[in-house]
């Protein structure tokens, strides 16, 4: 059976390594986020059955005691929040998503862990890794020089198959550090070169990204790796690498390829000097909406500081603590409605508490405390520890001020990392109940595999049919879009019912063709997932006005514009509601707001003001 688990693990975690980094599905509505997280899932799953197959085998445990309390620590006070917030009228619609990412992570961090005493299979997993971030970062390359020959949907250039920049980053950021291990482990010289050939074109890819919180995490990460590894540099290493570095900073130095349809990205197209003060100046965009996010993230720990609001229920809640001054910290509008506190640490404190935060931090301890026995007692796998504290070192710092925990190639990589140090090199066999609960996590394993392939398929066919809807409606901006979303929206509901953008999108769609009753009733739904959402409130009360029912309208645009104070169709619809009401006072109020929005710093805000303006 060991041999069959070692076998399993390798393909499990170089799996996740390859698929999660490179697979995209341009065909869905969530092209980068559904596939990727179908392969973790299915990955993550076999990594299970591997180490429950392995302990079965050896009939021990294998994790450090303070890793393996951190690891259960933290599913345990997910769990406590989630049953807090299903007894609550909210409720937790977004807890098995938020409960599956950590148990993703800790079932791949499990397979990991059997290559241990495996070095050969080890060696394959890190240099499948870094082959595999080399692929993301030579495709971004391309992008960045307007060189690549295949289409990519692009969400901020140079996205890669991530579609955004600073994800793709991050996940480089986390995968420099396994790439010195796999670099010094490898066992022909042609394997080193390409090994690294694959650290350079990494580092110039993340270089070009100006993510600046990546930027720190792979510094801080390269650091902790290449301190705690003490490897003696040639002069000839010690050249190439400053050449490299070199390389990556000129890189830095020299703007995009203007293209114009990045003309408004103006990170890409500054000067360095700018790029770095930006993530310094509370004046610029990302820090003032950040620390805007921080702060409301804040109060909403305040309020409930010892179950939280409940996995996954910090978008839910966020909107209700948005205002004052949502629109002029840019933390919500028309347009914008932020899933993440861009700092997952304070995430983690919103949903599951003070205790949900304090067992995060046992889970850090627990990683210290590994890299500390490591390091003493396996001298041999010094290096492959060293590169695994980096990562999470890397991991540590970009959770600062982004959302390591909640993206699929960040959880991959992080994952793979904490297998590699969860491993108590000391331990004597324990028979029986060890044995008994290798069985058990076996079976754990291979029925989760069953429901990750089931959940992965459905998601991936309701991210095809919106994505088909979404065409749809954006080839033909009138009723015929409309019709033809409508005929395939009803199948991404049925595969997906508690997506949140399927139900609003088909309320706006039904309210595009005069279809009130229809309207009410997706806007009510999408309600009942976001009950704070500004932009379902206007939807329904669009709906309750088209149907004839000025208060009911009245109401629900009240109850948007108490949530954000610039909506401009809420305002719109109050006006109307107003006019039916007769109270003119009211309405030439809310239509003097919705004029002065004409002139809003938000663009899309001012946009639909304008229009609404215009219209008759």
């Amino acid at each position: 059976m060991n041999v069959w688990a070692t076998r399993l693990a390798a393909l499990a975690t170089s799996a996740a390594a390859f698929f999660v980094l490179l697979v995209y599905v341009p065909s869905l509505e969530a092209p980068f986020l559904a596939p990727k997280f179908a392969a973790l899932g299915v990955a993550a799953a076999a990594a299970l059955a591997a180490f429950g197959l392995r302990r079965a085998a050896q009939g021990r445990r294998l994790w450090t005691r303070t890793l393996a309390l951190g690891a259960f620590l933290v599913l345990a006070t997910t769990a406590v929040a989630w049953a807090g917030a299903a007894g609550q009228p909210l409720g937790a619609p977004y807890a098995i998503a938020a409960m599956w990412r950590w148990g993703a992570l800790f079932a791949l961090a499990a397979g990991a862990s059997v290559l241990d005493d495996a070095p050969a299979h080890r060696q394959r997993v890190l240099e499948t890794v870094t082959i595999a971030a080399a692929v993301v970062s030579a495709i971004g390359l391309l992008q960045h020089l307007d060189r690549l020959p295949l289409s990519i949907p692009v969400i901020s250039t140079p996205g890669s198959t991530f579609g955004n920049r600073n994800l793709a980053a991050e996940v480089i950021a986390l995968a420099l550090p396994l790439g010195i291990a796999a670099a010094v482990g490898a066992a022909r010289s042609d394997t080193r070169v390409a090994v690294f050939a694959s650290i350079f074109l990494e580092l110039v890819y993340l270089a070009v990204t100006r993510a600046r919180g990546a930027w720190a995490g792979a510094v801080c990460g390269l650091g902790v790796a290449l301190w705690l590894s003490r490897l003696r540099w040639s002069r000839r290493s010690a050249v190439l690498a400053l050449g490299a570095v070199g390389v990556a900073a000129i890189a830095a130095v020299v703007p995009g390829h203007f293209n114009p349809r990045d003309a408004g990205d103006a990170k890409r197209y500054s000067g360095l000097v700018e790029v770095l003060e930006g993530g310094l100046d509370a004046r610029s965009t990302a820090l003032k909406t950040r620390l805007g996010l921080w702060r409301r993230t804040a109060r909403m720990i305040g309020e409930h500081p010892w179950l939280g609001v409940g996995p996954g229920n910090w978008p839910r809640f966020f909107p209700h603590f948005a205002e004052p001054d949502a629109s002029a910290d840019g933390v919500l509008s028309t347009t914008l409605a932020p899933r993440q506190a861009h700092d997952d640490y304070l995430e983690r404190a919103a949903e599951t508490g003070v205790p949900g935060l304090l067992a995060l931090g046992v889970l850090g301890a627990g990683v210290l405390l590994a890299v500390r026995a490591r390091s003493k007692r396996r001298p041999e796998d010094a290096v492959v520890t060293a590169a695994a504290a980096g990562s999470w070192m890397a991991l540590s710092v970009l959770c600062v001020a982004s959302f390591p925990f909640e993206m699929p190639g960040t959880l991959a990589i992080a994952g793979i990392a904490l297998g590699l140090l969860a491993t108590d090199p000391v331990q004597d066999p324990q028979p029986g109940r060890t044995a008994a609960v290798g069985y058990l996590q076996l079976a754990a394993g291979l029925t989760l595999l069953a429901c990750v392939a089931v959940r992965s398929e459905l998601s991936m066919r309701g991210s095809y049919w919106l994505g088909v809807a979404a065409r749809a409606a954006w080839r033909d901006r009138g009723p015929l879009g409309a019709s033809a979303a409508l005929q395939v929206l009803p199948k991404s509901i049925d595969l997906a019912p508690e997506d949140f953008r399927t139900r609003l999108f088909t309320a706006r769609m039904n309210t595009r063709l005069g279809r009130s009753e229809e309207a009410a009733r997706a806007a009510t739904a999408a309600l009942a997932l976001e009950p704070y959402s500004p932009n379902a409130n206007a939807a329904l009360a669009v709906a309750a006005l088209d149907s004839g029912d000025p208060e009911a309208a009245k109401r629900y645009a009240t109850a948007a514009l108490n949530v954000l104070h610039d909506e401009p169709a809420a305002l719109h619809t109050r006006a109307l509601a107003s006019e039916r009401l007769h109270d003119d006072t009211a309405a030439a109020a809310d239509r003097s707001r919705l004029a002065g929005l004409a002139y809003a710093r938000n663009a899309e805000t001012a946009r639909e003001a304008q229009s609404l303006l215009a219209a008759p």
